[in-house]
């Protein structure tokens, strides 16, 4: 009789659930504490993000730029996503890496180890963390070189390289995972009373620029952010404007910047070069009106910093650099404290630099 009254229960699409006896083995084990964010040692916790302003230092920047004269100390370049970071890349690159003298083939490129060209610093490219502030203090004979484009065009340009179509469900997609981001970054916070020793924020649509310089990953951004990073951004040596270099003037004083903090001998064959290069590389494509006032309320602190940037790359431009004898070039990174970290430029010679050039003098 049960199990024909089973089989009309199965019938009628409904079937209680057994009930079981639970047993003092059986009972759910107790919830598992998310695993303990690791400890820091002592000179970690000194090397990690703080969110206060730092003084602006002119002559640590002449000092820096007079270790790289001498072939000393270290070049550091912050690579923003979608902003001609790779433009930037490939300057550098020419710049660190000994010209080939013969035409080789694409496989061997790839494969070896560039050369450093003589009288040249080394040099390392940040693209995937955030940049710790702290390294401008603690390394300070660094030349710190980074290249910024307008906030709304950068977001654009990031979404019509990525999928191009639906654009709602693109941006909410990449907004939670950035909530995720900075609510682990507080969590973080809240455990060891200190912001994240490393930060990766590849891919953003909020603020990218502010967290990048202040080292915090946060949703949403504040003024003690902004102030944080204008400080940051303030300290760097060069600071390029994407659109600035439209123009044959704009890419001619872009170069005197960099020649002036990355100089070269005057006998140095195949010296570096801006080119220009289209940043986007996916479907191609025009926002609407609506998109784009979405994209600029979601980054109003990034237009602000973005027009600091533009002012501050044109004072450099004006400006006379000082004098400055180095005492001490040491500017070694360490990745374990996140100062200086990034791929060594000599590791992108091959698919950066021209396949040919004169011998190197």
């Amino acid at each position: 009789r049960q199990q024909a009254a089973a089989a009309r229960a199965r019938a009628r699409g409904y079937l209680e659930a057994p009930q079981l006896h639970i047993t003092e083995d059986l009972l759910p084990e107790a919830p598992i504490n998310d695993v303990a964010p690791p400890t820091l040692t002592e000179a970690q916790r000194q090397a990690t993000p703080t969110l206060r302003k730092l003084p602006v230092n002119d002559q640590r920047r002449a000092c820096a730029q007079a270790c790289t004269a001498e072939g000393k100390g270290t070049v550091y370049a912050q690579h923003l996503r979608k902003a001609g970071g790779t433009l930037l890349r490939q300057y550098l690159a020419r710049y660190r890496c000994k010209p080939f003298d013969t035409i080789v083939s694409k496989r061997q490129r790839l494969v070896q180890r560039g050369v450093p060209r003589a009288h040249t610093a080394h040099t390392v490219i940040q693209g995937e963390n955030a940049f710790n502030p702290q390294s401008i203090l603690m390394r300070p004979s660094t030349v710190y070189v980074t290249i910024l484009r307008d906030p709304i065009s950068r977001v654009a340009s990031s979404f019509f390289a990525d999928d191009g179509v639906h654009f709602e469900n693109w941006l909410e997609g990449i907004q939670r995972a950035s909530q995720e981001r900075s609510k682990d970054a507080t969590a973080f916070h809240s455990s060891q009373r200190v912001w994240p020793l490393s930060v990766k924020i590849h891919e953003e649509v909020a603020n990218y620029y502010v967290q990048v310089f202040s080292g915090v990953a946060a949703h949403p951004i504040t003024q003690k952010h902004f102030d944080a990073a204008v400080s940051t951004l303030s300290n760097f040596d060069v600071v390029l404007v994407l659109e600035h270099l439209s123009t044959p003037d704009g890419r001619k004083e872009a170069m005197s910047l960099l020649e002036r903090a990355l100089p070269l001998p005057s006998i140095a064959r195949c010296p570096p070069s801006i080119r220009p290069r289209p940043v986007n590389s996916g479907r191609k494509g025009v926002l609407t009106e609506g998109q784009r006032r979405r994209i600029a309320d979601l980054n109003v602190y990034d237009v602000k910093l973005y027009e600091h940037a533009v002012t501050l790359m044109n004072a450099r431009i004006a400006s006379v650099d000082m004098e400055c004898a180095p005492r001490n070039c040491s500017a070694a990174p360490d990745d374990s404290l996140n100062l200086l970290h990034g791929e060594d430029a000599l590791d992108s010679c091959g698919r950066l630099i021209p396949r040919k050039c004169r011998r190197d003098a």
